[in-house]
């Protein structure tokens, strides 16, 4: 693990290395070039007997300076700009080294130009001992040779000897210089380095924006996480404002930035490259000058949307358990109480008629016999009921929607409650179009209307009348079931259809019910994709309406037709 960081670490450095030459590489290349160029103009002017030695010279050292620029554009020079380097300085020093052999008297002119290019180009370049001792070593040589070719008349002190210790000496002070410069240097780089590595490695996007919201700079987690291509492709075509999803968001972060000066922890909604929604953390702070004036935005952005989503599918399932928990409860409510309730009616009836067989009268026979009936009627209703929803609950119950008739629908409900109808004196009336079809399921239709009927033939004081019929519109069939019942509060009508509310009222010859059947009703409509919803007033009955979806009918076979 250590060799594995060691040399991850070796190589940050040789990239940022190679990183920080190539703009003074360039630079050295260019102004030689440009220096090549002047120098042909002018010394050949002025040296007309050198004239062809000096072109040829000052050429091949631009062309040189020329190809090494060139080069610099390639990925074979990015990756070795230190040989480069080599390269373009022993053309510097040869050139100038051939103007002392053509022409001696240029000799002093000439070193301390070339000892000042070679010393500037070490401080510039801050190259490590190493490679300004082989600069030196270079120079040394080079010039040594220029004056060992000429005539000592040309030597600046009274020997060769002399003159060659005296160059080294002025090489050895440049290299200690350049040495503690890069001392100093170093450190710089280093810290370089490490914020290179931060930021190409950490796991979140850092970004800076300037105070307009121009993308300054990003690192690759940030690019990554938007889902570009690259930092370029995301700079040039990108604002920081347009990442979010609402353009007031970006407002609001710029104003409590201004507040405070910086944002912790804040919660944004952001959209990516394909313009898919993201949700974010955001930190950031305001860059200052020493003017105290604001210049810069810097910050970090988390990508915490799988912990949104986990978090919401957490509150989702909370939600659904409360529900079946509540689901639950009013199934053991109703068992404990109102499906026990019956039976024990029917236990007592038929024990009467069971011990006292011989001593009752036909009459009182009838009624026992009456009471069973009735109570068994109710028993069997309230445990269809219950099958039905704990089917739904479980999604054991199947949604077979077919094309039918609901006139005869209506009607044999309408039979049904014929008999309770008629002892309470309520008309009842099916409003329903003798040929009008549906596409929807037979026995949840069936189970709506029969429940809500039912409901209002219990509701529905003597002399009544109850109505069933419907409306077409355009995207939906809506249903209604009118009646001149007693009407309910808003109160009441505000607990109709939950199974979470355990609420039952008595009718008008104190029929007891359980609730259940309107809480199905509510079921079977949602799986229409339908709504249904009740208007009533105190006193003067109920008007219950449902819908059920037309488009049900593109999965169906229309012509299958069932009455």
């Amino acid at each position: 693990m250590e060799l594995v960081i060691k040399s991850s670490k070796n190589s940050s450095l040789q990239e940022v290395t190679n990183e920080l030459f190539i703009t003074p590489l360039q630079l050295l290349a260019s102004l030689l070039i440009v220096a090549g160029v002047f120098a042909l103009m002018f010394e050949v002017k002025y040296f007309a007997d050198f004239s062809i030695k000096i072109y040829l010279g000052r050429l091949i050292a631009t062309l040189i300076g020329f190809l090494v620029l060139l080069s610099t554009n390639f990925r074979c020079g990015k990756d070795h700009p230190i040989i480069l380097i080599h390269i373009l300085l022993i053309t510097i020093i040869t050139s100038f080294v051939s103007i002392i052999l053509l022409i001696p008297e240029s000799i002093f002119i000439n070193s301390q130009l070339l000892s000042l290019i070679v010393f500037t180009s070490a401080l510039f370049l801050s190259w490590d001992v190493k490679n300004q001792i082989i600069v030196a070593i270079y120079y040394n040589i080079l010039f040594a040779a220029s004056i060992l070719l000429n005539s000592q008349s040309i030597y600046f002190l009274p020997s060769f000897f002399a003159a060659f210790l005296f160059v080294i000496f002025i090489s050895i002070l440049s290299i200690v210089a350049a040495a503690i410069n890069l001392k100093l240097r170093s450190e710089v780089l280093e810290k370089s380095i490490e914020a290179k590595n931060y930021l190409d490695n950490a796991s979140e996007g850092i970004f800076k924006i300037s105070t307009d919201g121009t993308l300054l700079s990003v690192n690759p987690a940030f690019v990554s996480t938007l889902k570009y291509e690259n930092k370029k492709q995301l700079i040039s075509q990108m604002q920081f404002s347009d990442f979010f999803t609402i353009s007031s968001d970006y407002d609001s972060f710029i104003s409590k930035l201004s507040e405070g000066n910086a944002i912790h922890d804040e919660e944004y909604s952001f959209q990516d490259f394909s313009k898919r929604e993201i949700s974010v953390i955001i930190n950031a702070r305001i860059i200052k000058n020493k003017r105290e004036k604001i210049i810069a935005i810097e910050g970090s952005i988390l990508d915490i949307t799988e912990r949104v989503i986990a978090q919401k599918k957490i509150k989702e399932y909370n939600i659904e358990l409360e529900k079946l928990n509540n689901s639950k409860d009013k199934f053991f409510s109703i068992v404990a109480h109102d499906l026990i309730s019956p039976f024990t009616s029917l236990i007592g009836f038929s024990e009467i008629m069971y011990n006292e067989a011989n001593n009752l009268t036909r009459e009182e026979v009838k009624e026992f016999s009456g009471n069973i009936f009735s109570v068994a009627t109710k028993a069997h209703n309230l445990l269809e009921n219950l099958l039905s929803w704990s089917s739904i609950q479980s999604n054991r119950m199947l949604f077979s929607p077919r094309k039918f008739n609901v006139y005869s629908i209506v009607e044999d409900i309408i039979l049904l409650n014929k008999g309770n109808a008629h002892n309470k004196g309520i008309s009842l009336h099916n409003e329903i179009p003798e040929q009008f079809e549906i596409v929807a399921d037979f026995n949840m239709l069936n189970a709506i209307i029969r429940n809500l009927v039912s409901n209002s033939v219990k509701f529905t004081k003597a002399g009544g009348k109850i109505s069933v019929g419907l409306t077409d519109k355009n995207d939906n069939v809506e249903f209604y079931i009118e009646d001149t019942g007693v009407g309910m509060s808003d109160e009441h009508k505000n607990k109709l259809f939950k199974i979470d509310v355990h609420h039952s009222e008595i009718g008008t010859n104190n029929e007891k019910g359980t609730g259940l059947g309107l809480v199905l009703c509510a079921e079977f409509v949602a799986k229409h994709n339908g709504t249904i919803h009740v208007e009533s007033e105190l006193g003067k009955g109920s008007k219950f309406y449902f819908t059920i979806k037309k488009d049900l009918a593109k999965n169906v076979n229309l012509n299958s037709s069932e009455n």
